[in-house]
């Protein structure tokens, strides 16, 4: 399936989309899926004929993404999905050749060896084949310092930081409160379902207070680090982040499951898997069981019919949904991952404000997803203060 990214949060601007599962062409997990179904691709299609959309590349719908409009005193923002899709091109086959005589083909295939040849080097010269000189940020173990940080906010900082919603986030229009579905559990406890990807800056902004809000319930291992894409047109370049891509989550409330499925690093491949990365290295495929989440609530009647398939998507055990951004990611511009974290210490100020507001939002959702456990956390008063602004 052709991919969509970044979606700034929902509302009266036009909306671009956000990241699609790539279609198999990139490094999968051990349990991905690999490939695009015929399915998926009509529900793709019907999608675009309900909006009235054309089909178009994934880097014209990615860079139709605009920056977050000024939001409402209510904390409403219109929500950004970076919409990128669409198949590359098929080459045709070429038509057979009129018989030669053996001398002729043996002349014409020599000199055509030695065109190519040429070609060839006038190619890698000109393009770098497959590595720009500055191909993206990559994906880096997170230094301690960064580790450390967001994993030792003290209470006292959240309840400094409050659950008022600023220009910054957290966007709640991207919540939605799904209603009487059956509880979504992986290993025995509710699911926490993430989809992103590397270049995308609304996940980018997004992963901080959510990576906040889960080392309130249990314990990374292994984080990384990364930036947004930087690629031609990109919105919130190289805005720092962190990637749940290689870590490990463990918790004895609930479950996390992530999907990165592109990297940041720009490539000058014309693969399928490319092009549905918006030109980007593929990373990881989803699971078939993130799969089936995706397919259901990433699409009608849980998201807008415009604006199916996009990321960031998070399934907060098929209680809470998000679609769309949840900060704002020109926050984060100009600082080092080591700053982003070390802001943490100083709740009243940007960037750690927005960041712990909406770590205290993310963290009220979850609370709702485990029935208030654990009680050192959940009931916290600018917990409960959230969870009532979300109407939980």
């Amino acid at each position: 399936m052709a991919q969509s990214g970044n979606r700034p949060p929902r509302g009266g601007q036009s909306q671009s989309r956000g990241n699609r599962p790539p279609t198999g062409n990139g490094r999968a997990s051990t349990d991905g899926e690999r490939g695009e179904t015929a399915a998926e691709r009509a529900r793709e299609k019907l999608a675009q004929q309900k909006s009235g959309q054309k089909r178009q590349t994934a880097s014209q719908r990615a860079r139709a993404a605009a920056p977050p409009a000024q939001r409402s005193r209510t904390g409403s923002a219109p929500a950004n999905r970076g919409r990128t899709g669409g198949t590359a091109s098929r080459r045709g086959s070429a038509k057979a050749a009129p018989t030669r005589s053996t001398a002729m083909t043996a002349g014409i295939f020599g000199t055509v060896l030695v065109v190519l040849a040429v070609l060839v080097i006038v190619l890698v010269s000109v393009t770098g084949k497959n590595t720009p000189s500055n191909p993206g940020f990559g994906i880096k173990p997170a230094p301690a310092g960064v580790v450390s940080a967001i994993s030792n906010v003290p209470a006292s900082a959240f309840a400094a930081a409050g659950s008022t919603i600023s220009q910054s986030g957290p966007y709640t229009v991207a919540i939605t409160v799904l209603k009487k579905q059956p509880p979504l559990s992986l290993d025995g406890k509710p699911l926490i379902d993430y989809a992103g990807s590397n270049w995308c800056p609304y996940c980018a902004a997004a992963r901080w207070p959510l990576a906040v809000a889960l080392s309130r319930f249990g314990t990374f291992k292994n984080l990384h680090i990364t930036a947004s894409g930087h690629g031609t047109g990109e919105i919130y370049p190289n805005t720092p982040t962190l990637t749940f891509y290689k870590s490990s989550y463990t918790s004895p409330y609930i479950s996390f499951l992530s999907t990165e499925q592109c990297s940041d690093l720009v490539s000058s491949s014309t693969s399928t898997a490319v092009e549905d990365c918006n030109g980007y290295l593929p990373l990881q495929n989803m699971t078939s069981l993130a799969r089936k989440i995706y397919l259901k609530y990433d699409f009608p009647p849980y998201v807008p019919s415009a604006d199916p398939g996009g990321i960031p998507f998070i399934n907060f055990g098929d209680k809470v949904m998000e679609a769309g951004a949840f900060m704002d990611p020109s926050i984060l511009d100009g600082l080092t991952h080591l700053q982003v974290a070390e802001s943490l210490g100083n709740p009243i100020a940007s960037p750690a404000q927005p960041i712990l507001v909406s770590a205290n939002f993310y963290t009220a959702i979850i609370c709702h997803v485990t029935n208030n456990k654990p009680g050192s956390v959940c009931d916290m008063p600018v917990v409960k203060l959230a969870a009532k602004q979300l109407k939980l």
